[in-house]
């Protein structure tokens, strides 16, 4: 029976949440190997996605960003003591900088050349006309796309999309982002008493993990700007940089922040989702939020800024307010969308991970 070989060192944010979605689809039709690191393997998010999960581990790498030269060797080992179909590299941007010329001597000999695909998670999808740098990285990312299909060394691209967004893509397909959430906020109520937080306040909720260019400096700032009367929620691994922050914040201001650091399994982040009322994203990485997509789902409000993706999507789904980079601006979104509490009205089908592994795969 042939084999899917999904390669992922790197264990952060939900990334083995994405290996698992490709392994259920890729077992409908024979079986599944991860190629990771000795941190994948050894990361809560690595139990906690793929448990139940009938997928093979291979632990290959001691660092979760192998060399390019390195990561196509150890590719071509699996290959040549498994039946391998498929390759498929989940994060494959640095990847694609070198593989169009390190692959071919390293896969040289294999009594079976597996089809290659590279899922890009930072290839923008969407850009508007004035983004020179976003047009630039699209350009040199599609011209290497394009010189390792026509040597042979990667069959098919993919790469994020926003929800709202149904075409296919030509030379990079596009997978739309899944917007899954195992709870809803319709039990609010339920899930705050559960998780020990405030009842009668509302909440404005930043997670994952919570590093620097999440801007909860920002969003706090803008809540306060608003006047609004409500906690900031900081759930999941927080930086070193923001817990610096929080340590320097003075009383009156750090009392007005709850803090749940670590990791968090994906129930207890989907219910801590739930239980906020408004879900802000302001960062400037141009393209779909997996919070985001956890959020809509949960029907909880989302206020969007740095991201023409985000803002196309958000206003395709009815799911929130895009707005501009500002504490100004962020202030008054987060403040409109906690008075509005008109049903949300959405223009496009469910993003399920099942579609989004298909069309990774070309299935």
């Amino acid at each position: 029976m042939s084999a899917t070989l999904i390669v992922e060192p790197e264990p952060s944010g939900h990334r083995f949440q994405a290996v698992a979605n490709v392994a259920r689809v890729a077992l409908r039709e024979g079986e599944a190997i991860l190629l990771t690191s000795e941190q994948g393997a050894a990361d809560d998010a690595f139990h906690v996605f793929l448990d139940g999960v009938d997928i093979d581990v291979v632990v290959a790498f001691d660092g979760v960003h192998p060399d390019t030269r390195d990561l196509a060797e150890r590719v071509a080992a699996v290959c040549r003591e498994r039946d391998v179909a498929t390759v498929i590299v989940m994060d494959a941007d640095q990847s694609l900088k070198k593989w169009w010329y390190v692959a071919r001597p390293a896969f040289k000999g294999l009594a079976r050349k597996p089809r290659v695909i590279f899922m890009l998670t930072r290839y923008p999808a969407k850009l508007g006309l004035k983004d020179s740098f976003g047009w630039k990285l699209r350009i040199s990312k599609g011209a290497l796309a394009v010189l390792s299909r026509a040597n042979g060394t990667v069959h098919r691209f993919a790469g994020f999309a926003g929800r709202d967004d149904m075409s296919v893509g030509w030379i990079v397909k596009r997978a739309r982002d899944p917007a899954i959430c195992l709870a809803h906020s319709r039990d609010r109520a339920q899930l705050r008493a559960k998780h020990g937080l405030d009842a009668d306040l509302a909440l404005v909720g930043i997670f994952g993990v919570v590093g620097e260019r999440k801007n909860a400096p920002i969003i706090l700032a803008a809540m306060q700007h608003a006047g609004i009367d409500a906690k900031l929620v900081l759930a999941g691994k927080v930086a070193p940089e923001v817990q610096e922050w929080l340590d320097g914040l003075a009383a009156a201001d750090r009392e007005r922040i709850i803090v749940r650091h670590g990791f968090l399994p994906d129930d207890v982040l989907d219910e801590m989702v739930a239980a906020v009322d408004v879900v802000p994203l302001a960062l400037t990485n141009n393209g779909p939020s997996g919070i985001m997509g956890k959020a809509l789902a949960a029907e909880v409000p989302v206020v969007t800024a740095g991201s023409e993706v985000r803002a196309r999507e958000i206003r395709a789904t009815g799911g929130g307010l895009a707005c501009e980079l500002t504490v100004e601006a962020l202030g008054r979104a987060m403040r409109e969308v906690l008075e509005d509490t008109s049903p949300r009205v959405s223009s496009v089908p469910p993003a399920t991970a099942e579609a989004f592994a298909e069309t990774l795969l070309g299935l």
